[in-house]
């Protein structure tokens, strides 16, 4: 298959998932159609991604508008290739997992409209990822917003839905905006609207500078980057399960796509300061996710403060791989950037798959609160088994794929600080590999937190304890997706061999090694400096920081004979175990209770576990306690009703300062709208006069 073929099935399955989102709505007995229909296209988008992922040219393809700079161009490089394949991969995962889910709504909702909106959705991402020109990525990039707030507003019913539908709006829309400017720089400078031309774009510092700030408050809000963040935790609950998938899995990396496009390709060279702020950022927001996920009870909610989490995570990599094209380490800043894409994938696999297990545990229990859940592995095992995989994977445990990802992030840091000998760079490097450390072990808590008030213990609830399990198209979807989990953590070779082609793309590398053995020296031997460094320091390309090959990016060990010996342990060990319990008895007997029947209230909830970290932390979390005494006296209880809510920190101490002071603002020029005409002519003679003695 050639590239442009490749691209033509991407453009034919955008076209049939636009085309039947309205079909689906105007011939809602054929509902079943536009599900087969979302499974083609989604397939599509596979193959047609991977296809451009291996190739290193670009494929062009447009549609000319009524104006010039309304034509909708489109065009297929690996780096967008990569992009299409995760849409296609977790779209196609959705789409078959929505079969069996949507009959949750089908007696009081029209699921006709939310497979629409899926349709639409999915459509909307692929262009935005393809788009050749600005009118093209602004005009995708507003309708998958707009797609994805009639999603996130499905059941609008409900208050908290209608407020979390409207926050996200607002804040989408004003990413957009820092975004509409920045593009409008970068045209005006470059004359043209085309993204071919506006690579490594002529422009001076200040104004480069100005359109990486829009560019970073533009991605970073749509990213969910603190302090951007606030939409993620409220949309992401509320919406229906796969949406919340797509949204998390996929939607946010279109944030991503676009930071590296605009600040790697159309600016091309900049100060080392721009990359230390976005590893900031990417750090600030890793750390505030994790310790907020921990003091969630809301399953869904909990996931989402980890999307911010594993956000932060992909910035704080291509923050460290900017940093490093400025130092001219070009070996370890493909490797940070390779790293970035790893995860990137890694998290859109293993968090889709937590979100449609959440889904499936919701459907079965109609309760999002892990504190009233418990015991689900008796009824759900195989809904247990796919969780564990991916609470596996979020928590980086090897041999699952979320360890591949952030393993490379802590070798970039590594090599971040072993690339210049300064003191501060040294402290740098150091800070960010503790903030890695201590978000890996905050989410490793909270998975395991997850997991255990979510599946083990006792039931707490008559609907946890007559849970059942999914139907097939549900375990399928979760089955698949936790099986990729798995292979892509156990042969990483081959797909990271894949993934230095988009790497290739973004720096200019040139001559990298096939060699699946990924230490510095053989996953980009012979590398030339980059195209885009070239430009701004041909004097001083030829003197580009030299790393020594002995400082290791990743071993060299092979994960697969590390397997190997792993299982060979766990069968020496489990021979050994099979043969002592030949030769002893085994009594078994209900757990101890001093005395007293074992109840589901002696269990740890999700609330009790996480304690100490909301006393730990208790300066960003601000929890509040109440205890209300529902029957009894003061002094003989019967009944005690304890409730803990954590506060929401950037909520708290910047937006709503905000919002005071605008509707302050407001107030105060609502006095100048008095209702006479004289005040009015008032106004128009000082402007006039203000205006004549400007121009003059």
């Amino acid at each position: 298959m050639s590239l442009q073929m490749a691209l033509h099935i991407a453009l034919g399955c955008i076209a049939l998932f636009v085309v039947a989102g309205p079909l689906t709505v105007l011939f809602r007995r054929w509902s079943a159609l536009g599900h087969v229909l979302g499974i083609l296209a989604s397939m599509g988008l596979l193959i047609s991604g991977f296809e451009g992922l291996r190739v290193q040219n670009a494929a062009h393809a447009s549609l000319p508008g009524v104006f010039a700079f309304t034509t909708l161009s489109y065009r297929m490089n690996s780096l967008s290739g990569f992009f299409v394949l995760l849409i296609g991969l977790v779209g196609l995962m959705a789409t078959i997992y929505a079969i069996g889910y949507v009959k949750e709504y089908s007696e009081r909702k029209s699921v006709a409209l939310l497979l629409a909106g899926v349709l639409l959705f999915l459509g909307f991402m692929a262009s935005v990822v393809l788009a050749d020109n600005v009118f093209t990525f602004l005009l995708s990039w507003e309708c998958m917003s707009l797609v994805s707030f009639l999603l996130v507003v499905y059941e609008h019913e409900h208050k908290e839905i209608q407020r979390a539908g409207f926050v996200y709006v607002a804040m989408t829309h004003i990413g957009t905006v820092f975004l509409t400017i920045a593009f409008l720089i970068i045209s005006g400078y470059a004359g043209t609207y085309s993204f071919d031309r506006l690579d490594a774009v002529h422009m001076p510092l200040a104004a480069k500078t100005l359109v990486f700030l829009l560019a970073l408050v533009g991605f970073g809000t749509k990213a969910g980057l603190v302090p951007f963040h606030i939409w993620l935790p409220r949309a992401h609950p509320v919406a229906p399960s796969h949406v919340s998938a797509l949204m998390s899995g996929v939607m946010v990396k279109t944030a991503v796509y676009g930071f590296i496009l605009v600040v790697f390709q159309f600016l091309g060279t900049g100060p080392m300061w721009w990359g230390a702020l976005a590893a900031v950022l990417g750090a600030l927001s890793a750390l505030t996710g994790a310790i907020h996920a921990l003091g969630q009870r809301d399953i869904k909610r909990m996931l989402a403060y980890s999307t911010i989490e594993n956000m932060g995570l992909l910035f704080l990599g291509l923050g460290v791989s900017w940093m490093l094209l400025a130092l001219h380490a070009w070996e370890l800043a493909g490797f940070a950037l390779l790293a970035t894409l790893v995860h990137a994938f890694n998290h859109a696999l293993f968090k889709s798959l937590l979100f449609l297990s959440a889904g499936t545990v919701l459907s079965q229990t109609h309760s999002r609160n892990m504190d009233v859940l418990g015991g689900l592995i008796r009824s759900m095992p195989w809904t247990a088994a796919f969780t564990l995989a991916g609470a596996l994977s979020i928590a980086a445990m090897p041999p699952f794929n979320g360890f591949i990802g952030e393993w490379m992030l802590f070798q970039s840091a590594f090599g971040l600080g072993a690339s210049i000998h300064s003191p501060w760079m040294h402290v740098f490097a150091v800070l960010i590999i503790a903030a890695l450390t201590m978000t890996g072990a905050l989410v490793a808590m909270a998975f395991v937190r997850f997991f255990a008030a979510t599946f083990l213990a006792l039931p707490r609830s008559d609907s946890a304890k007559h849970a059942r399990e999914a139907g097939f198209s549900m375990q399928f979807s979760m089955g698949v997706t936790a099986a990729l989990c798995i292979l892509m953590g156990i042969f990483p070779a081959p797909w990271l061999t894949m993934l230095k082609t988009p790497v290739k793309v973004v720096t200019g590398f040139g001559g990298v090694s096939p060699s699946g053995d990924f230490t510095q020296a053989s996953l980009f031997s012979g590398l030339a400096a980059p195209n885009m460094a070239r430009a701004a320091h041909s004097s001083s390309a030829s003197s580009s920081v030299s790393i020594s090959s002995s400082v290791s990016i990743s071993s060299s060990i092979s994960i697969a004979g590390l397997l190997a010996a792993a299982l060979c342990l766990f069968l020496v060990v489990f021979v050994m175990v099979r043969v002592v319990e030949k030769k002893t008895s085994v009594v078994r007997r209900g757990t101890w209770a001093c005395g007293e029947n074992l109840t589901s209230s002696m269990t740890y909830t999700a609330s009790g576990y996480s304690q100490p970290i909301r006393v730990a932390f208790q300066t960003i979390l601000q929890p509040t306690r109440t205890l209300r005494r529902t029957q009894g006296t003061d002094y003989f209880p019967r009944k005690m009703v304890y409730f803990s809510r954590v506060s929401a920190f950037a909520e708290a101490y910047m937006y709503r300062p905000a919002v005071r002071l605008v509707v302050l603002g407001s107030q105060v020029v609502r006095l100048i709208q008095n209702g006479q005409v004289q005040s009015y002519l008032a106004y128009l003679f000082v402007t006039l006069v203000v205006v004549l003695l400007l121009v003059k």
